[in-house]
């Protein structure tokens, strides 16, 4: 219906413009969405190239005081063993999952020659450690330390490229994190450089010898790094960082420590070179190691904030993704249940209240199925029911009409004496023979009977009695005669039987079982008078298309002629019918 199509197009119309906007507003969150997991996934993998940094850098200190032990020592020695196990078992994690990260990126070969060429590093490293601390402290030379050192030194060297890769890629990806990325940077740099300068200090402190010249360059050196780096170190990570004190804490904590306590505990050693250090190199591991773990601290803290900021836009893009999607389905289930709505209360009453009145007038007078109860649709039924009553009356009326016209009918085609069909309804078959010719337009057979001496009965025993003799002949050719074919009283004491299909041998059979029928019972009149009766017959067959009517009618009847002139109670067939 228009009315149900412009409900739809309007729905569709709305629905469209709401789904553009949503869709506009669900992209900008997606790619919000899309960009925040990017950014995830390279923080996180710049905080692992960072904690691999640390692991290589923090691995050296177990080591250099296991350096610094004698075999003999018994339970220090074997407990700062396995410190040194767990500091390798950590690394080696770190480096694993490293290279694993790398392993998944594209085009990425430098990287991973860098990353061997460090654990190639680490293993001579610490193969010379391993070798080194089998034997007692007067057994190992300054210079096997100094390598041995230099080793792990070298291992952590080899992965600045790597976390340099990772750094810019991590600027690219999420730029508004520099801030925190570039503060853990530093830290990371700050704890490699303060972990550099304490174990240039291991050699002298073990042996003890004087710092010399080039040792007291590269201290001095490192110095200035750390010098610049914590001028670029930020007081503060973000404004939303105030009133939170575990990062500014740990900030003051490091100025104290590792600014403080540190540096100035490795000044006073530096100027004591060539005398007594006051403290051997497992004494001063251990006194600096707490604030280079700090650095370590302070940068998992900085990695934690950007991770977990990134992590909540993240949440919210796809928050927002979700709830967009929600509103969208929310409005298209509204206007689905708007146009079922509109089509159970409207659209369906109309179409319901349209077919029931095509059914009445196409002559379906029954109540069909209803829907709707709206004071309009129950008006709109009720006028339907007024047209129903209307139309049960007129078609009553046709009915009666159609009845009366179909007893006519009946009277006219039917003889009234023996309840044949009569000579007219025959003409009505057959078409009028008066006229044109009318050619078969099926195979067709005829057979015309005529009762013998019926005359002679009318004299003697009255018009009654032939009226009995009539009604019987005619029952009798009725038992005999089977549908399709039809029998007809032709006139007076002649009848006829129009057949369809038959061969003139079934023809003539049917013929006979007709004659004998009627020859072989006398027709009872009462219970003092039966009559003997016969009748005489004459068949003929014609072929469509190559017969008339008139034709078929005259040899019958020419061979009905030839039965009663050769003695009657016998039938004749006609030759051809031309």
């Amino acid at each position: 219906m228009q009315l149900q199509l412009q409900l739809k197009t309007g729905a569709a119309l709305l629905l469209a413009v709401a789904a553009g906007v949503s869709t506009y507003v669900f992209l900008g969150y997606a790619d919000a969405y899309r960009q925040s997991a990017q950014n995830l996934q390279t923080l996180t993998s710049y905080d692992l190239v960072l904690k691999a940094g640390n692991a290589v850098s923090a691995e050296r200190a177990p080591s250099n005081i296991l350096l610094s032990l004698d075999p003999d020592a018994g339970q220090a020695y074997v407990s700062m063993q396995a410190d040194v196990a767990a500091a390798r078992q950590r690394t080696d994690l770190a480096l694993s999952d490293l290279q694993n990260l790398v392993a998944k990126q594209p085009h990425d070969g430098q990287t991973m020659i860098e990353l061997a060429a460090a654990r190639k590093s680490l293993a001579q490293g610490r193969a010379d450690i391993d070798c080194l601390a089998r034997h007692a402290p007067s057994d190992r030379s300054p210079q096997d330390l100094q390598n041995a050192i230099d080793a792990m030194i070298d291992a952590r060297t080899r992965l600045d490229p790597v976390i340099q890769n990772f750094y810019g890629a991590a600027l690219r990806h999420a730029p508004d994190q520099a801030g925190i990325m570039q503060g853990a940077l530093i830290l990371s740099d700050l704890r490699e450089f303060g972990g550099r300068i304490g174990s240039m200090l291991i050699v002298p402190l073990s042996t003890p010898e004087p710092i010399s010249p080039a040792r007291r360059a590269v201290i001095i050196d490192l110095k200035g790094h750390i010098d610049q780096l914590h001028r670029l170190l930020p007081g503060r990570v973000d404004p939303a960082s105030q009133g939170r004190d575990d990062i500014d804490g740990m900030r003051a904590r490091l100025e104290r420590g590792f600014f403080g306590h540190m540096l100035s505990l490795i000044d006073q050693l530096v100027a004591h070179s060539g005398s007594d250090y006051g403290l051997r190199a497992a004494s001063f591991t251990r006194q600096v190691l707490p604030d280079l773990m700090d650095l370590e601290r302070l940068e998992d803290l900085f990695m934690h904030r950007a991770i977990a900021q990134i992590a909540q836009t993240h949440r919210d893009a796809r928050r927002q993704m979700l709830l967009t999607g929600a509103c969208l389905l929310a409005l298209f289930c509204f206007l689905v249940a708007a146009l079922r709505a509109a089509e159970s209360l409207i659209i369906r009453p109309l179409l319901l209240a349209r077919q029931e009145i095509i059914n009445l007038a196409s002559g379906h007078l029954s109540r069909t199925p209803r829907a709707g109860r709206s004071a309009e649709v129950r008006a709109l039924h009720d006028a339907i029911d007024t047209l129903r009553r209307h139309q049960i009356l007129t078609t009553q009326l046709a009915l009666e009409r159609d009845h009366l016209s179909e007893a006519l009918r009946e009277q006219a085609y039917t003889d009234a004496l023996t309840g044949l069909l009569n000579r007219r309804a025959l003409e009505e078959v057959v078409g009028d023979l008066s006229a044109a010719p009318v050619v078969l337009r099926e195979d067709r057979g005829l057979i015309l009977l005529d009762v013998d001496y019926f005359k002679p009965i009318n004299d003697e025993h009255g018009h009654v009695v032939g009226d009995i003799v009539l009604r019987a002949m005619a029952d009798r050719i009725k038992d005999v005669v089977p549908p399709p074919h039809r029998a007809f009283r032709y006139g007076g004491e002649e009848f006829a039987v129009l057949t369809a299909g038959l061969s003139m041998k079934a023809l003539c059979a049917l013929a006979e079982s007709i004659r004998r029928a009627i020859a072989g019972h006398e027709v009872l009149v009462h219970n003092a008078l039966s009559l003997p009766v016969t009748a005489s017959f004459g068949v003929a067959r014609g072929e469509a298309g190559q017969s008339t009517w008139l034709n078929l009618l005259k040899a019958a009847d020419t061979a009905l002629y030839q039965a009663k002139a050769k003695g009657r109670n016998q039938l004749i067939a006609a030759d051809s019918v031309s």
